[in-house]
Formats: C-alpha cells, structure tokens, sequence
C-alpha cells in the first residue's frame, strides 16, 4: 500500500504554488441535485469521505534533517454552509465563483469549503478543496473513503523515512547519473533549469480570475464522432482544448500548442496519495482551429503517456530532490500545468460514491479548475483548462478560461458550444444565459 503519510513532490511543489505564481490552484466538484439533500442541507448530508480520509490533514516538519514532511490529521474549522435565497441560471454561476474566491491557505485551519443553495426543483452543492491538499482524483476517492488519516509519525519514524531516503538517493542516483551522463539532451536540460530564469521577472500585473462555462453531452455520440474522425474519446478531447487555445490565444510565433495531460502516477485503490497526477505536455500543431483526422493527436498523446514514469514530477530521481536546498530542488521540478497554453484532465467514469451527495443521485456531476484570486499572466502561460468527467450515458465537460483572451461567460459559453458543434457534437448548457 502506498499510503501517502508524506509529502511526495507534487505536494511539496502545490504548497509553495502561491509563493511562485501568486495564487492558488484549487479544485471545485459540484453536484446538481433534483431534489434536497438528506438532513436538511450539507451539514446534515455530507459523506464521511469528505469530512475524514485524506482530506482531513494538514503537512507538519519532520523531526530528522532528510525525512520527508508528514501528513498529519486536522479538522476542518469552516463550517458547512447552506444558503436560503433559491439559485436561478442566471445566479447560480456567480454563487459557484463565490465558494472558490475566498482563499484556503495553507496556514488556514479551513481545510475545504463545502456549501448548498436551493436549485430549481433540488440543490446545487459546492465543495471546494485546494490542489495542495488533493487533486481531483483524490478528492473523489475521498469522497468514498471511512476512517481517519494515518497517526502522524514519532522522531523514530522520521529518522526511519531518513535514512530510507538517502539510501534511495545514493542508490538510485547513481544509476540515474550514469544514464543522464551519456545523453547530451538531458545534461542540456539540466544546465538550463539550473541556470534559472535569464534576469528579474517581469513586473507582476492583477491576478485574472478566470471564466467559466458548463456543458453536458452524450457520451456515446462524443465516441462515435472521436471514431468517425480516427481518433479516441480523449483524443478528441485533447483537439478541443488545442482548437480553444488556437481560436482565441496569440501564440507570438510559437508554431505550436502545448496541451497538458494530466497522468495519475497511482499504483491501484490502495494508493492512497493526496496528489499524485504528473502533467505532461503535448505539442500539437498550432494556426486555425481543426476538425478533421484525429490519429496525429491520437499517436502523439499515447507517445507521451508512454513516456511517462513515476519520477516525471522531477528532473532528478524523487529521493534526491528532497534532499537537495529548496532553491535548486525548485528548478529541477518538471514544468508542469503552469508552463502549458491548457490543460486537458480527464477524470473518467466517476466513482460511483461520487455521482451521488448525501444519498441523492446527482443529475449532474462537474468539476472545474481555478486559481485564487486569479492567475498571474506573466507568472503562468497557462490560459484555459478544461475537466471531463463521465457519470452513466453523460460526458460533463467544465472549461475555465483567461477573460482577456476569451471574454466573458456569455462569449466564452459561446465559443464552446460552437466548438461541440463543428464536431457535430450536441451539446446542453448547465447555466443558459
């Protein structure tokens, strides 16, 4: 079992995301009830998963030079919160901005924010969760999770974790080293993430917070039409995203779009990582949009994902680069979701403790990305991300984009739809308005 009691990588990376972007990347899952949720609201209605399990802990110092940081329990100190006043189309989007515009720092004793409002005929309920503290796959198999997180470790497992750390480091590195010096192109990619940036960073300007737009679309018609064009299910998503990107983002000459595809580097129901997705990007043709053959982005897509092993969160072996000095492990982390024009996450079929809250079978399941108060341009290249989830004969497809290139939620709703439909895809918005 691997059970995630300490702070890997991509968890220490997220926990230092403000410090380095200037904002917080956090992950939204909403759930469009038909009717009101067992116990009156959230208070009454929340699963264990979201109250204990790998979502109720917070990082803690090691006790040892070399161990790792732990994983230790925690309560959540905010509340549950049910407001009064019913939701509509055209209310209900900036009620679900307002859950995430609040931050949940690091230092905050709020681990998640979980929230209702009466919906149509049912609820619309809102868990928001920072990505240091789960990705989107850890939160939805906490939501099914019982049991509390691991006791946190005493000094003897401290120096146990240290001790195993530097054999690894010593071991592993040695075989690393002797592989990366025989190959030119990895001692290139070295040296330059070494060097660091070539001068200042550029002046910072106002965060962006970003747009959003919801659609649901059938999920048999999304793989007729994938196959019709050569492609696969996620193939096809990949183009949309790349064609998002290539419709409304100067790309300054570049002659290409990079796409990031999330990975899960888990080992099975057992591993019980917090964060364990590793984003690796995809470069595809830039210029107009496409909607023809998909098998070039089908091949490159398995190409990466071929290409990816359980170190790809770092440049050097993961032993290593927790012992190396906090500046020099920061420039030998792999570049990551912030370093892509998008990103693409497709989370799958939804667990099944996941398509429901409190009991009630959700007729809509999504998630969404955001970064709080808003992505820093000059911090980021990142400008749109789009999350695909599968619940039953439904495809819900969530996309999050950079007003200044995508407008506002009006246009932004527009531009989607238009893209589903050059596909021939049918399309139904969440929110029309």
């Amino acid at each position: 079992m691997t059970s995630g009691a300490r702070l890997n990588p991509t968890d220490e990376m997220l926990v230092g995301a403000e410090r380095a972007l200037g904002s917080l990347p956090d992950r939204q899952v909403l759930w469009r009830l038909s009717r009101p949720a067992a116990g009156g609201g959230p208070a009454g209605g929340v699963a264990g998963g979201s109250t204990v399990g790998r979502l109720g802990r917070r990082p803690a110092p090691a006790r040892i030079p070399g161990a790792r940081r732990a994983w230790v329990p925690a309560s959540n100190a905010e509340p549950p919160h049910e407001d009064t006043v019913p939701l509509t189309d055209d209310t209900a989007p900036d009620w679900t901005d307002a859950q995430v515009r609040v931050p949940l720092t690091l230092d905050s004793p709020a681990l998640w924010r979980l929230a209702a409002a009466p919906y149509g005929r049912g609820t619309l309920v809102s868990l928001t969760v920072p990505h240091f503290r789960a990705d989107g796959l850890g939160i939805l198999a906490a939501l099914g999770e019982d049991g509390v997180p691991s006791a946190p470790p005493g000094p003897a497992g401290d120096l146990a974790d240290a001790v195993g750390q530097l054999t690894r480091a010593a071991t592993g590195s040695a075989r690393w080293a002797a592989r990366a010096l025989a190959d030119r192109r990895e001692l290139t990619r070295l040296a330059t993430a070494l060097r660091g940036p070539a001068g200042p960073p550029p002046p910072a300007s106002e965060p962006r917070f970003f747009t959003s737009a919801v659609f649901d679309l059938d999920a048999a018609q999304w793989e007729e039409r994938a196959r019709a064009h050569g492609g696969t299910a996620n193939s096809l998503f990949v183009e949309i995203a790349a064609n998002l990107v290539r419709a409304r983002v100067p790309l300054d000459g570049r002659d290409a779009v990079h796409v990031g595809i999330p990975v899960s580097l888990r080992r099975g129901p057992a591993d019980r990582r917090a964060n364990a997705l590793v984003v690796v990007p995809l470069s595809v043709p830039a210029g107009g949009p496409r909607h023809t053959g998909l098998r070039p982005t089908r091949r490159a897509t398995r190409a990466v994902l071929d290409g990816t092993g359980e170190h790809s969160a770092t440049l050097v072996p993961e032993p290593l680069w927790h012992l190396l000095p906090a500046r020099c492990a920061g420039r030998l982390k792999a570049p990551g979701a912030q370093a892509t024009d998008v990103v693409a996450s497709n989370f799958g079929t939804l667990p099944t403790a996941a398509a429901r809250f409190a009991g009630v079978p959700a007729d809509g399941v999504a998630l969404r990305t955001m970064n709080v108060p808003g992505l820093v341009p000059e911090r980021a290249r990142l400008r749109a991300s789009l999350c695909l989830v599968r619940a039953g004969d439904r495809l819900t497809v969530t996309v999050t984009a950079m007003p200044d290139h995508f407008g506002d939620a009006r246009a932004l709703r527009k531009l989607v739809a238009e893209e589903f439909a050059a596909w021939g895809l049918r399309s139904r918005e969440w929110w029309p308005g």
